[in-house]
């Protein structure tokens, strides 16, 4: 370049630059390349992709460089590096440059005024013998030996043939058998041998060689890791055709991913290599839940979502309690989980991952299924009549009836497994107080109800979930007690009295009970209660079954006892029932089943006569029972419906349903001040009756005969169950009032009772 222009022209450039105070930026230009740090140039490669290719194949690559410089900037010297292993053969350039070919790079330099100023370019050819693989040219520019910069533009050399590994994922510590499978995808000359080098990885053992083409032979070099296969006979691998090479190797535990290196070589000698990489995979898949969290509480629909971090995925599934609900192949889980489908309560939801070796990865939580609103336990109602305490009262289905009040609180109980709601509250017709569990309300003071007679109360509360309760009573007053009660019939027994079927009607709040009052102290009985079809206990002296009610009075000489019938306000009336003497002794009750029955009188009866007995079976008398039997001991002879019924004897009585017979009379503790009481018993079995008010073991009870007169055993029939059971007379085995029994005599003896100690 002639120095003087370039000397004017950069003071010429300078001067423009300072009057103008303009900075001159290169415009960007399209190309397959381009410099980018400074932009002075820009250009094409071709081809970028070579296909069918093979190691040493001359393919020719043209390139286009187009200057981008500024002013008194240029292009005079072009340096090309070829990819690594690849070697120039021949070059081809504009007359007016001039190159230089080193074999693995190519220099070129402007000659005379050829240099590239902006916008000028230069085409030049270069035919290399290259490499199958990915190559990378390098291209710099210089001005007077100055670097303007480089680019690197890669090219794909794809070989003439595929090649493919199965498994290319494996885990330590197995042995597998690797399958090559070679594809020649080509025109070019068939292929006549495979060189197969396997992995020098540590962990990696050769084991055998499988299987290859039929025809081919074969030679392993242990040294090199290579063995070579090789066709005979033309079995070649042809164009289009594809031929497998099972190798076993054994991978040991903490192998390391390994490469292989397939070589195919065709009848040109034209060859090719492509490397393989087998990853071993010895982790398991990560899993991660986000939500829900660990021991949380869920309602409604839940979204499950998971994370699970692992190259070589194969599949993942959700279980609920082990049940599973949901799969999935990608690395990002969701599921939606319908819990209102499930009953509420703990489930552990389980997140397992498998990988395609099979490493099982997994993550759970467990969490609390709550679809339930707050469950209520108890609502009352307590009333006040100016600022005095008349009473608690509790809900008829949807009513809470009270006597006439001016005012009330509300209590209500309720159970949930989290915390209530802040907007939950509870409305005296529409005043709203703020809801608090198990709390009277309002806390201030009383509602006042004295100017009405109904009120509705409705409570609207929710959990920490969204669930949600809501319930309206109404708060009646009943200005108006029910009516008098009346009775069928009541009857003395041995310090007692049986009042059957009470009765009374209420037009408002219902009759909710009956209050018994014996001597001015009340006993309380539901309607439930007294209609109950089983024997109940209904307070400490007061008993009850269907409709009778059975007052102890043991040990009482005289009693007023008045009835009154209770209405769902508190209102009463009252009603005298008895007042005077009460009959000296005691009652027992003796509950009898359908079918057989095995039993005995555990008082002296008053009257032994049957029908006087069974008189006092609370709700069918007599009738209920079908037939009765008792077991002459002496004899041994069985007596159908005996006239008599006496203490110490056992009787089967078959029913046809549930009854309780009152036993009355006199405790044989008692009676020993009028007569000793014994029982003959005869050899053999003898049908015997337990005689005591209060359960006693079976060798106390029989302590009177002699030892190793009788069987160890007695037989004692469950009628419930209707079924027999044995008692051991040598342990603590006890017998119970109002059983009979079994036992076997190997001599006559007599049985005395025992008093029991006071």
């Amino acid at each position: 370049m002639n120095r003087e222009k370039r000397i004017l022209s950069l003071i010429v450039t300078s001067i423009l630059l300072i009057s103008t105070l303009v900075v001159c930026v290169p415009m960007a230009r399209s190309g397959s390349f381009r410099e980018e740090t400074n932009q002075y140039f820009y250009g094409i490669m071709t081809p970028q992709l070579v296909t069918a290719g093979y190691d040493g194949k001359q393919v020719k690559f043209q390139f286009s460089i187009t200057s981008n410089t500024t002013e008194g900037t240029a292009i005079d010297c072009i340096n090309v590096t070829l990819p690594l292993g690849w070697e120039a053969v021949s070059v081809e350039c504009n007359a007016t440059w001039t190159f230089d070919n080193q074999t693995s790079y190519v220099k070129f330099n402007a000659t005379f005024d050829s240099e590239l100023t902006n916008g000028t370019k230069l085409f030049f050819n270069i035919t290399a013998r290259v490499l199958v693989g990915v190559g990378k040219w390098t291209i710099e520019c210089y001005d007077d030996m100055v670097s303007l910069g480089s680019v690197t533009e890669k090219v794909v050399v794809t070989p003439y043939f595929d090649a493919e590994i199965s498994p290319a994922v494996v885990k330590s510590g197995y042995t597998y058998v690797f399958v090559l499978t070679v594809t020649h995808n080509t025109t070019l000359s068939s292929i006549y041998q495979v060189v197969v080098r396997y992995p020098s990885a540590s962990g990696w053992v050769f084991s055998d060689i499988v299987s290859y083409p039929q025809y081919w032979i074969f030679s392993h070099d242990p040294v090199t890791r290579e063995i070579t296969f090789t066709a005979t006979g033309g079995n070649l691998i042809s164009p289009g055709r594809s031929a497998t090479f099972s190798i076993a190797m054994t991978l040991n535990k903490g192998a390391l991913d390994g490469t292989w290196a397939v070589t195919a070589v065709n009848t040109a000698n034209q060859q090719a290599t492509i490397d393989l990489t087998v990853d071993v995979d010895d982790d398991a898949p990560i899993v991660r839940i986000s939500t829900p969290e660990d021991n949380a509480r869920v309602c409604g629909n839940v979204w499950i979502n998971a994370s699970i971090s692992d190259d070589n995925l194969q599949s993942w599934a959700i279980k609920i309690n082990g049940t599973q609900v949901a799969t999935g192949t990608t690395a990002t889980v969701a599921y939606r989980w319908d819990t209102l489908t499930y009953a509420d309560g703990l489930y552990t939801i389980n997140v397992t991952a498998v990988d395609v070796v099979g490493n099982i990865g997994y993550n759970s939580v467990t969490v609390t299924v709550d679809n339930t609103p707050p469950q209520l336990i108890e609502i009352k109602v307590k009333a006040y009549r100016d600022s005095e305490v008349i009473g608690e009262y509790k809900p008829i289905g949807d009513t809470i009836w009270i006597p006439n009040a001016t005012g009330i609180r509300v209590y209500a109980a309720f159970y949930d497994t989290g915390t209530f709601g802040a907007q939950s509250y509870v409305y005296f017709n529409v005043s709203a107080e703020a809801f608090g569990n198990a709390t009277w309300l309002p806390g201030l003071a009383p509602y006042d109800v004295s100017r009405v007679t109904s009120l509705p109360v409705k409570i609207n509360i929710t959990d920490d979930l969204g669930n949600r309760f809501v319930g309206t009573w109404y708060v009646r007053k009943d200005l108006n007690p029910p009516s008098v009660p009346t009775y069928t019939k009541w009857q003395l027994i041995c310090g007692g009295i049986i009042i059957w079927g009470l009765n009374a009607t209420d037009a408002e709040s219902t009759v909710v009970g009956y209050n018994i009052y014996v001597n001015t102290t009340r006993n309380r009985a539901t309607t439930s209660q007294l209609a109950s079809t089983v024997w109940t206990n209904v307070t400490t002296n007061l008993y009850s079954f269907s409709g009778a009610v059975i007052i102890d009075l043991t040990g009482a000489k005289y009693a007023n006892i008045s009835v009154a019938a209770v209405d769902g306000a508190g209102n009463e009336r009252v009603k005298t029932v008895y007042v005077g003497a009460i009959p000296s002794g005691t009652w027992y009750p003796i509950e009898l089943y359908p079918g057989w029955n095995l039993i005995s009188l555990p008082l002296v009866p008053n009257s032994t006569a049957r029908a006087d007995i069974y008189a006092l079976i609370l709700k069918q008398g007599a009738a209920s029972v079908q037939f009765t039997y008792t077991f002459d001991n002496q004899a041994k002879q069985w007596t159908l419906n005996p006239a008599t019924l006496t203490h110490g004897k056992g009787y089967w009585l078959k029913l046809n349903a549930y009854d309780v017979l009152i036993v009355q009379g006199t405790p044989k503790e008692d009676y020993w001040s009028l007569e000793p009481i014994y029982y003959l018993l005869y050899k053999g079995w003898n049908l015997v009756g337990y005689t005591e008010m209060d359960e006693y073991s079976a060798s106390w009870y029989l302590s009177s005969l002699q030892e190793r007169t009788y069987f160890r055993y007695l037989f004692v029939w469950n009628a419930q169950s209707q079924r027999w059971f044995m008692v051991d007379t040598i342990d603590t085995k006890t017998l119970t009032p109002g059983q009979a029994f079994w036992i076997l005599l190997y001599e006559d003896q007599t049985l005395v009772p025992p008093v029991p100690s006071p």
